[in-house]
């Protein structure tokens, strides 16, 4: 008997060590996925809040093309226009790593938990797009043909209304700063998502997938259930 008994336990075995590996190796490789989506995010936040400073250093925006007889006030003027740009512009390489890492978990966690983790990429091209705007406005004629509405939009687009280090609440903001505000829901929902991720699991969670330990509760529940 126990002859027979002690093949069947090493195929057991064997077939338990497979799965505990397979399990491990996924497990793993979440983490990864997570942990390197947090990382870009934050430091892409960080880019786009340095960038959105109000306030403007000497030599910056210096790299914009300048061109030919530009006058030594307007120069000034379209440099201070340009600094929020440039200053996303040196952080190229943090966007570029965080769309590397978006694509990541779309592929592992699914589209949905990508989309807020583009969120400073988003932020990126609006603010380049408002300070091409505010450039060509600056170089009308007569730049009181846009509303001073939209130039105060353009302004809350390029500048935290209130904001300072990277504090995205909707509580600190003077006015509706919608930048703002949509990366302080984005960064909420990228915590919630990919967080835990990065916390150690509990040995039901590690052994049995998600998915499944939901079917085996709701079956323990119907079982468990009192009959009527």
């Amino acid at each position: 008997m126990l002859i027979l008994l002690l093949p069947l336990t090493t195929i057991c075995v064997a077939l338990a060590g497979f799965y505990i590996w397979h399990r491990q190796l996924i497990r793993k490789r979440l983490f990864e996925v997570a942990e390197a989506g947090l990382s870009a995010f934050s430091h892409a936040e960080l880019a786009v809040a340095y960038a959105r400073r109000s306030i403007h250093e000497a030599g910056e925006g210096s790299s914009r093309k300048r061109a030919e007889g530009e006058l030594p006030a307007q120069r000034e003027l379209l440099d201070r226009l340009y600094t929020p740009l440039e200053r996303l512009r040196h952080h190229n390489e943090a966007f570029g790593q965080l769309e590397r890492a978006a694509f990541n978990v779309e592929v592992h966690f699914g589209v949905e938990v990508a989309r807020p983790l583009r969120e400073p990429i988003r932020a990126y091209n609006r603010i380049a797009a408002v300070t091409s705007c505010r450039m060509s406005h600056a170089q009308l004629p007569t730049p009181g043909q846009v509303s001073p509405g939209m130039v105060r939009w353009w302004e809350n687009v390029v500048y935290a209304s209130g904001a300072r280090g990277g504090d995205y609440s909707e509580g600190s903001s003077r006015e509706l700063d919608q930048v703002s505000i949509d990366m302080a829901r984005a960064k909420a929902a990228v915590d919630t998502t990919l967080r835990p991720y990065l916390l150690a699991p509990a040995f039901g969670e590690f052994l049995f997938p998600p998915g499944l330990l939901r079917v085996i509760r709701q079956r323990l529940y119907i079982v468990a259930k009192p009959r009527t």
